[in-house]
């Protein structure tokens, strides 16, 4: 399959998804490399035809049903003990000349709802358990101040909430800080990428990622463009956005969507760009 994505590492781990394997059982061919552009134009992201490794596919099942292994296994046991049984009695039954009578108990030797393939993913299931929320951001916290404990800035975390059901806030502030988003905000970027590649994965959760007041910085500038585009809006039932990039998209994402409740507001890919669009719900008939 093809698969798209921001960089290389982002395109394998939907490909292992999508392919429910591990990243290291996958075979990929690059077909275009990512670019970043300048200032958002000219932006690639990468391209990759990818396949599972041909080891592990002739080993891969989806269908695998333990019940029906079992029960070859069964099958061929039941097989090798009735021949026993046929040789054993007829030797018994020679001066008789009686038929041998070969009997075999399947409930003894079948394993019942699956048991014994169960039990090998008890542990992994145990392992699975919702954790509950402090469990996680405490979790999140001790792997955030390892990081920056080896990091070259002079940064600290200075809040970790729970921003949504579905989202954590971060905070980070500190001498660095403005070194931390670097020019055209490039490393606020690359860090959000890191951590949302870290904590979607692990605990499917988004991350909301602030340092000292850049993203609220954002989020003005931002309202007050859009205070132009939902007049248009307004008037006409519809609009768009100009071309956004990074952290800006999702502020006018969010924006809109409370802004018009009722209406259609999506992301839409125009080339190398992505703009937001507004207009009303449609009918798929229609």
């Amino acid at each position: 399959m093809k698969i798209e994505a921001k960089d290389l590492q982002s395109a394998l781990i939907e490909a292992s998804k999508n392919l429910e394997c591990s990243v290291m059982d996958l075979e990929y061919e690059i077909l275009q490399q990512a670019k970043s552009g300048f200032l958002g134009f000219g932006r690639k992201n990468t391209i990759i035809e990818v396949n599972v490794k041909k080891k592990f596919k002739k080993n891969f099942k989806k269908d695998f049903s333990p019940s029906k292994h079992f029960e070859k296994i069964e099958n061929k046991f039941e097989e090798k003990l009735s021949k026993k049984n046929f040789k054993n009695e007829t030797k018994i039954n020679e001066e008789t000349k009686t038929e041998p009578k070969i009997s075999f108990n399947k409930e003894k030797y079948l394993a019942k709802n699956d048991e014994i393939f169960d039990s090998f993913y008890k542990e992994d299931k145990e392992e699975k358990k919702e954790k509950n929320t402090q469990d996680i951001l405490d979790e999140i916290r001790n792997g955030l101040e390892r990081l920056l404990k080896n990091s070259w800035f002079e940064i600290e975390l200075v809040e970790l909430r729970m921003y949504s059901e579905d989202c954590v806030f971060i905070k980070l502030d500190g001498k660095d800080a403005a070194l931390m988003i670097g020019k055209e905000a490039h490393r606020y970027k690359a860090i959000s990428y890191l951590l949302h590649n870290w904590i979607n994965l692990k605990y499917n959760l988004l991350v909301r990622l602030e340092i000292a007041q850049f993203l609220q910085n954002q989020i003005q500038n931002m309202q007050f463009y859009l205070q132009n585009v939902i007049e248009k809006i307004k008037i006409h039932g519809r609009g768009q956005t100009k071309a956004l990039d990074g952290v800006l998209i999702k502020i006018a994402l969010e924006e809109l969507r409370k802004e018009f409740p009722n209406k259609y507001v999506g992301i839409k890919q125009v080339g190398e760009q992505r703009i937001v669009v507004i207009n009303d719900f449609f009918k798929k008939d229609e």
